[in-house]
């Protein structure tokens, strides 16, 4: 059995490969931009490739004719232009599903979606549930929806073994600043060269389903392993923890008590107050359920980029 995850290099590569170890027999190759294969990532094989470069996409699939395919690659960010983020969000995954279709259609692929794709969502009607209209506002979300919808034309239209999950937002080691944890922790990590540390945060109250990237990979690997095809699933904890709750609980793990303080240019574009999911559909076709805490993964997220000491013990 072979693997392929393009994207290795990016957050969740380094946690679905070091998953994918745990699985007897296969054969794990990474596909990335980067020149020499990622640090501290155990691969077999390496493809140095972007996404939109659909030869050297396909060149890499057909050369290592993968039984499975994890595409994580993609583009997140304010900062980003948004052409760019269309680009890669969609192009590129045109060109990986294009390059399976070809030259590994028995393939089971697997893409990252994204709880973007749903948009705002009256609270009345939370969770949110996969059977729910996606109504997506910004570059991110629109993108990520149109690589579904892309995705299940292909299983339709060509039979391919796709299938599509939703994480919400992903806590862990290694967590970008684009993603507001990582932001909060980034924040921190600067603060804590003051004698009095303030971090400031911008928006307190909206609320989010947080869960834990130990949780997603191991959704995403079970997922490929029902040989589940052109369906659309949601990760997430099911719940909805405020901004400020998050922010009281990262700091926590500080040896040095740090201020939070509010911060309005720091207010984000985003209408959405509260947002969180259901994870009762892949709980019923995996038995999915998230299983680490926010605490932990929290917990686990601040001792990777800031200190292993006694309150990370």
């Amino acid at each position: 059995m072979r693997a392929l995850l393009t994207g290795i290099a990016g957050f969740c590569g380094p946690h679905l490969a070091s998953r994918l170890r745990r699985e007897s027999g296969l054969e794990i190759a990474g596909l990335d931009r980067m020149a020499g294969s990622p640090p501290r990532i155990r691969l077999d094989r390496y493809f140095q490739a972007d996404v939109t470069d659909a030869a050297a996409v396909a060149a890499a699939v057909k050369s290592f004719r993968p039984d499975w395919l994890f595409h994580l690659a993609g583009l997140a960010g304010s900062l980003a232009p948004a052409a760019s983020i269309y680009h890669v969000n969609i192009t590129g995954t045109i060109h990986v599903l294009e390059s399976i279709r070809v030259h590994a259609p028995d393939c089971r692929v697997l893409l990252a979606g994204s709880s973007a794709e749903y948009g705002p969502t009256e609270t009345s009607a939370l969770p949110v549930t996969e059977a729910m209209p996606c109504r997506p506002v910004g570059a991110y979300g629109v993108s990520k929806y149109a690589a579904t919808l892309v995705g299940m034309e292909y299983a339709r239209q060509f039979g391919l073994n796709v299938v599509v999950a939703r994480p919400s937002n992903i806590v862990g080691p290694g967590v970008p600043s684009t993603l507001v944890v990582g932001a909060l922790i980034a924040r921190a990590k600067q603060a804590l060269t003051s004698s009095q540390p303030v971090v400031r945060v911008g928006d307190f109250d909206s609320q989010r389903d947080f869960v834990a990237v130990a949780d997603v990979v191991d959704a995403y690997v079970r997922l490929l392993q029902a040989g589940l095809r052109g369906d659309v699933f949601n990760i997430c904890s099911g719940q909805a923890h405020s901004i400020r709750s998050v922010a009281e609980m990262l700091v926590a793990n500080s040896s040095v008590p740090i201020k939070l303080e509010f911060d309005p240019d720091l207010l984000p574009p985003s209408s959405i107050r509260c947002l969180y999911g259901s994870y009762q559909k892949a709980a019923r076709a995996i038995g999915f359920r998230p299983i680490t805490s926010l605490e932990e993964a929290l917990r686990a997220a601040w001792c990777s980029e800031i200190e292993v000491g006694v309150a990370c013990e």
